[in-house]
């Protein structure tokens, strides 16, 4: 039994002396590699610090990019060591298309979340349009962005969804330009002195940037009122407060003024009959 023992003992460390310059040279990389994902990880929070990522993206990428490392120095030192990882190599390939397929969806969502967070064509407190959705950014995520609607609803949306569709961004400038407020005037009003009217509120009203110039000018005639277009500069956050109080002074102004603003209408033209028409027998 000694000598059984014995045996035993002097085949292990025969192993073990073959394997000698094998785990020095394994130790060798294992130090140098942890170096090098060290330095590789610091340069990586270095880039998101300059361009100012969302810190749960951040560490996101981070963990990601680490433990990949990792596994390519574990696969380095096992090879090193004579362990055959091709076998290895191919079951973690066959089991990242099969973790990839399942989880598609959720990829697909965090790659759109690392576009939007390095692009930035939003951020959080902006006021937004996305396909028709709109609301206040609450949170921008690495997989979904928190929208709060004028009637201060959550919306969650996939940032997938965000990525692949058209992005307006209201507040994405500091100034904006009112663009959709027109003012319909009678017929029989006079044009030239209501766009003057129009002209001297917009002077008066602070909130109006001179550069660029209002413009105020008659956009077409439509079918019961001549229509004015007025298009002034505002900083964006005086946008909505500078649009309401310019319809209601406008349409004081014209009250005072004798400007009509006309209720739809339409003339009826009613042909008289010819007269000695034969009646029927």
């Amino acid at each position: 039994m000694p000598s059984l023992l014995q045996n035993i003992w002097n085949d292990f460390l025969g192993k073990l002396s073959g394997l000698g310059p094998k785990l020095i040279t394994a130790a060798i990389i294992l130090v140098v590699g942890f170096i090098i994902i060290r330095i590789l990880v610091h340069l990586i929070e270095r880039f998101f610090d300059r361009v100012n990522f969302e810190r749960s993206a951040e560490t996101f990428i981070e963990n990601i990019a680490r433990v990949a490392l990792w596994g390519i120095l574990l696969i380095i030192i096992l090879g090193n060591l004579g362990v055959n990882v091709s076998g290895l190599i191919a079951g973690l390939g066959i089991m990242g298309f099969i973790v990839g397929f399942a989880l598609k969806d959720a990829l697909g969502n965090l790659a759109s979340g690392v576009f939007i967070l390095f692009h930035k064509p939003f951020k959080v407190g902006d006021w937004i349009n996305i396909g028709g959705v709109v609301g206040g950014v609450e949170r921008v995520g690495i997989a979904a962005c928190v929208l709060k609607s004028p009637d201060n609803v959550k919306i969650t949306i996939p940032n997938s969804k965000i990525w692949g569709d058209v992005i307006q961004n209201y507040t994405g400038n500091p100034t904006r330009k009112i663009f959709n407020l027109e003012v319909g005037i009678s017929y029989n009003s006079n044009i030239d002195k209501a766009i003057k009217i129009i002209q001297k509120i917009l002077k008066k009203d602070k909130r109006v940037l001179k550069d660029p110039e209002p413009q105020v000018v008659t956009k077409s005639l439509g079918d019961s009122s001549v229509n004015i277009a007025v298009r002034p500069a505002v900083n964006k956050e005086d946008y909505w407060n500078l649009y309401f109080d310019l319809v209601k002074t406008i349409k004081q102004e014209f009250d005072k003024n004798g400007i009509e603003i006309p209720f739809p209408q339409r003339d009826v033209w009613i042909k008289e009959m010819a007269k000695g028409r034969k009646r029927k027998k």
